[in-house]
């Protein structure tokens, strides 16, 4: 069979797919097909690749074999270059579908509004609100590594303490004798306990955080406070056996706030992922400002038509946020952008995927000995070019846990691509060990999303 042909001759030259792809300038998903039989190339075209593969020289191989991923990178100047290099083109249609590629809080004036993050990880929401033009004067994050990139991103706001637990009502006081009013505070407490990535412990103490939260929120009155965390959490139990959500409400109603929460897709709002989150908005109850409403959505989803005649964009794809990148075969790193290095994977999992198409698993492999031993169809699983990204986890890396394998190169997400998808703009400085930069971009809000939440109550829920 031809493909067999192909592949035989591409190994003995001891080039990956996505190599080979590279120098006959077509994508990997092509090859793949031909590699499997599914589809035989034209006569001519078999000829002309025969031929590029026959031409290869050792120089040219090693050449090829030289972007493997290095131990060691000066990455404050290759993040310079990428930055400079990697301006896309700013038409006012690609500025209107990625707003995030543009992102720059020194363009955002600051609005009579001052804000304070909770639980800021490194700063996905603390993002979103400053570019509403909210003032986020202070942060509180107990996990180092994670303040550090914050601090770096957000120079001007003061770090008021590392765990929640140990700042006393005295010091929040302070606060507000400081900053005067607070128009907002926000968070997202742990979801370990909550989260189908966790053991979903009921007896977890990171479950009871958000009593800090509403303690705060008790002492300090601001105006409005928003709140995040998975959707699990509504099938959650306190110690006691009452419902989760029932007393993270109770607990704000006591610190005297009317509450609402409601489920949002990051995705229904511009972000190129399906991210499903529930967010719950409290408003002081002597501002008597009736209803509280959530941003309408502005994408609809994949084969969704216009409902009721709103006038919806259709959804971000992950093609539109990150097909600009460099495509990489497992163990790759781009030229010019160190967070756009591709996790090495053991070759019998690259072989597990090799030829599989977009939307489809190394579980549903056609051939019984190339398929996983275990786990569920969602995993070994790639992703779709044109709807958007699947939710970006804390382990994206990990191609046998999540549906996180690229369209078409046979590779895990990289951390560049998990920061487009998530709508952190390619100036954010990242930094410190990978593991830390992944567990921050997985846990974090959409900057996207947090930015129309935060515009929303600027303007509808209390101006």
């Amino acid at each position: 069979m031809q493909g067999d042909l192909i592949r035989e001759l591409r190994k003995k030259k001891n080039l990956s797919q996505a190599k080979l792809a590279r120098l006959l300038g077509i994508k990997q998903a092509k090859l793949s097909i031909w590699e499997t039989n599914k589809v035989q190339p034209s006569p001519d075209v078999l000829r002309r690749i025969i031929t590029t593969i026959e031409k290869l020289d050792d120089e040219t191989i090693a050449n090829l074999n030289k972007r493997k991923i290095r131990k060691k990178w000066d990455i404050q100047a290759l993040e310079k270059t990428f930055i400079r290099s990697n301006r896309v083109s700013a038409d006012a249609d690609r500025k209107k579908r990625l707003p995030f590629l543009y992102f720059n809080v020194n363009e955002v004036p600051y609005r009579n509004a001052k804000g304070i993050s909770l639980f800021s990880g490194i700063g996905g929401m603390s993002l979103g609100f400053r570019l509403a033009g909210i003032r986020v004067v202070g942060s509180v994050e107990i996990y180092a590594p994670f303040r550090t990139i914050y601090e770096a991103n957000f120079p001007d706001t003061r770090c008021l303490g590392h765990d929640i637990q140990e700042i006393d009502n005295r010091e929040i006081l302070s606060w507000k004798e400081q900053y005067g009013e607070i128009y907002v505070i926000f968070g997202g407490p742990p979801c370990q306990g909550f989260s189908l990535a966790g053991k979903r412990d009921r007896f977890d103490p990171r479950n009871q955080l958000y009593q800090e939260f509403a303690r705060i929120a008790s002492v300090l009155q601001p105006k409005v406070i928003v709140m995040e965390n998975v959707r699990l959490i509504t099938s959650m139990k306190t110690p006691e056996g009452e419902g989760m959500l029932e007393a993270i409400s109770a607990a704000f109603e006591t610190a005297g706030y009317e509450c609402q929460y409601k489920f949002l897709n990051a995705q229904d709002y511009g972000v190129p992922q399906s991210r499903s989150r529930i967010f719950l908005i409290g408003v002081r109850k002597d501002l008597d400002i009736g209803q509280i409403t959530f941003p309408p959505p502005t994408h609809r989803p994949p084969g969704q038509k216009t409902l009721l005649g709103e006038d919806l964009e259709p959804c971000v794809t992950f093609r539109e946020a990150t097909g600009d990148l460099e495509s990489l075969a497992a163990g790759e790193c781009s030229r010019n952008d160190p967070w756009h290095k591709a996790t090495p994977h053991p070759p019998h999992v690259v072989k597990m995927l090799e030829g599989i198409p977009e939307g489809m698993s190394a579980h549903d492999n056609p051939d019984p000995n190339l398929r996983p031993t275990s786990g569920y169809n969602t995993t070994y699983k790639r992703i779709k070019w044109d709807e958007p990204c699947s939710t970006i986890s804390t382990n994206f890396n990990m191609i046998s846990g999540c549906r996180h394998v690229h369209p078409s190169d046979t590779r895990a997400l990289t951390v560049r691509e998990a920061m487009r998808v998530q709508t952190f703009p390619d100036q954010f400085k990242i930094f410190g060990r990978i593991d830390d930069v992944r567990k921050g971009i997985g846990n974090a809000v959409p900057p996207l999303l947090a930015k129309k939440i935060a515009e929303h109550l600027l303007k509808v829920v209390l101006p």
